[in-house]
């Protein structure tokens, strides 16, 4: 049995006045919540939490600067391909942004404005989804 208090969930936007109503919206869900404003700044925190705690849920924008949120995606599947991967886009056609991407690699796609609540219920069911498969390989 997975404990909520050892598992984290990766928030990634460049968009630092999101990541800031994130951490309000979610600060009180059992988890550990990371965020980070870059694909960078995540594949970096990715790495150093590896050791530390269990990343098993990444909810990333698609638009930023550098690595934008399908290459962050791509890289963190080919090096942790049991995290549960989520992209988030004020784009309207976030379907075709993400056509090129293997769709195993994508839990699912949300797009802005966020609905908190269907937010928090879709990260709720991701991990209870990982936490099924990992019963299940066991």
């Amino acid at each position: 049995m997975i404990n909520l208090a050892d598992i984290a969930v990766l928030f990634v936007d460049d968009e630092v006045e999101i990541l800031t109503a994130l951490k309000s919206c979610f600060r009180r869900e059992p988890y550990i919540k990371l965020f980070a404003e870059s694909g960078e700044q995540a594949l970096a925190l990715l790495e150093e939490s590896d050791s530390k705690v269990r990343v098993i849920v990444i909810a990333s924008d698609i638009h930023m600067p550098g690595i934008n949120g399908i290459e962050l995606i791509q890289r963190v599947k080919s090096r942790f391909p049991d995290t549960i991967c989520m992209l988030i886009s004020g784009a309207h056609d976030i379907n075709e942004l993400v056509k090129d991407v293997d769709t195993g690699y994508i839990y699912t796609t949300l797009t802005k404005p966020i609905n908190v609540p269907v937010f928090k219920k879709t990260i709720n069911d991701a991990i209870e989804y990982y936490c099924n498969a990992e019963k299940s390989t066991r």
